[in-house]
């Protein structure tokens, strides 16, 4: 009889605690709003397929992120230029993954936190090389609202990007082709302009 007892002393203990909880205004079992992203971070999705690579390059274009643009990189990054920006600037010999995060980064710190950067893919295609190389083909057009008067914010082209599969699994872009459509500025003349 005295088990009985106990038991139903703990019970009343509980709900007396619980009460209590209740009364004074303790939210526990209520919904709260939801706390803002790292703005650090952005988006940034796992690259386990070749597409996800383009679309982490879009986010990071987008969101001004230069984190999570060299993390879409290669460590071995073959870039070429367009053939008017290859003949005008001597800067594309050694060219890389480095050069190209910096060029990003000073993109980026000229384009103020109220304007925008965006890349817009059209006629895009997807082609396997082999179960571990893709190339990605497109036009694009490059919008960067920085604040250099003397430097185009539209830039246009076609791009071929080799994405390739890394020994952990995960895609990464290791060699990138930019390609002129007419007179118009390229993604080349922006890096040039940006690489110093």
């Amino acid at each position: 009889m005295l088990r009985g007892y106990g038991v139903v002393r703990f019970t009343q203990a509980s709900m007396a605690a619980i009460m209590l909880m209740t009364v004074s205004g303790c939210s526990l079992f209520q919904t709260r709003d939801p706390e803002p992203p790292d703005a650090g971070r952005g988006t940034y999705l796992q690259p386990d397929t070749p597409d996800r690579v383009v679309e982490n390059i879009r986010f990071a274009i987008s969101e001004r992120n230069t984190r999570n643009y060299r993390r879409s990189l290669a460590d071995e990054l073959a870039f070429q230029p367009t053939a008017t920006a290859e003949s005008r600037d001597p800067i594309w010999g050694g060219w890389n993954a480095g050069a190209e995060e910096s060029y990003f980064a000073g993109l980026v710190s000229s384009v103020a936190a109220e304007a925008g950067m965006s890349l817009e893919l059209n006629d895009e295609t997807l082609t396997a090389i082999d179960a571990s190389r893709f190339v990605f083909d497109a036009t694009y057009v490059l919008t960067a609202n920085h604040n250099r008067p003397e430097t185009p914010r539209n830039f246009q082209g076609r791009l071929a990007w080799e994405l390739v599969q890394q020994q952990d699994g995960l895609w990464s872009l290791t060699s990138w082709t930019d390609r002129e459509i007419g007179n118009e500025p390229s993604w080349s003349d922006l890096k040039a302009a940006f690489s110093s």
